[in-house]
C-alpha cells in the first residue's frame, strides 16, 4: 500500500498517541477527579480522535472516496475545535488564577499551538519528506505537553 504522505500520517498518529497518553496520565493524577480534570482529559481524548483521523485522511487519500475524505476532515476539524473547547472549559471550571503556577505552562502551550499554527500556514519543507504540516504536528506535541503540566495543577490551590 502506499501512503500518499506518510511523514504527516505518522506525526498524525504520533499526535494521536501523545494525545492519549496525556489523556490517561491526567486521569491518573487525582482521586477524586475533579470537572477540570475531567474536561481536560475529554480534551486530550477529543484532540486523540482528531489526529488518528486526520492522519487517516493524509495517509490514504489515494484509496479513499472523495466523500470519505470530506468526511474525514469534517471529523478532523469538528474534533479539533471540539478538543479546544473542552480544554478551555477545563480551565474555566479550575482554581486557576493570575499566579497560579498552572498559568505559566498553560501559556506556553498557547504560545506553541500559535507558532506551529502560523508556520502550518506557509509551504516550508525541512526536507522532501518533512513539510509544514509535520513541523505543526511536532510542534503541537510539544504543546499538549504544556497543557498536560498545566492542566495536571489546575485543581490544586495556588503557587
Amino acid at each position: 500500500m502506499h501512503f500518499s504522505e506518510p511523514v504527516t500520517t505518522l506525526t498524525d498518529y504520533a499526535l494521536g498517541v501523545a494525545s492519549l497518553v496525556f489523556a490517561v496520565l491526567l486521569l491518573k493524577t487525582s482521586a477524586p477527579r475533579p470537572i477540570s480534570v475531567r474536561l481536560w482529559s475529554i480534551g486530550f481524548f477529543v484532540s486523540a480522535i482528531a489526529a488518528f483521523v486526520g492522519g487517516t485522511y493524509h495517509g490514504f487519500k489515494p484509496v479513499l472516496d472523495d466523500s470519505v475524505l470530506r468526511s474525514l476532515w469534517n471529523i478532523t476539524i469538528y474534533s479539533i475545535g471540539a478538543s479546544g473547547a473542552f480544554m478551555i472549559s477545563g480551565v474555566l471550571a479550575s482554581s486557576i488564577g493570575r499566579h497560579h503556577k498552572s498559568t505559566r505552562w498553560l501559556l506556553l502551550g498557547v504560545v506553541v499551538t500559535l507558532a506551529g499554527f502560523a508556520i502550518q500556514q506557509t509551504n516550508i519543507q525541512l526536507t522532501d519528506n518533512f513539510n509544514h504540516n509535520d513541523i505543526y504536528h511536532v510542534m503541537q506535541i510539544v504543546a499538549l505537553y504544556l497543557f498536560f503540566r498545566g492542566a495536571r495543577h489546575s485543581h490544586f490551590s495556588p503557587r
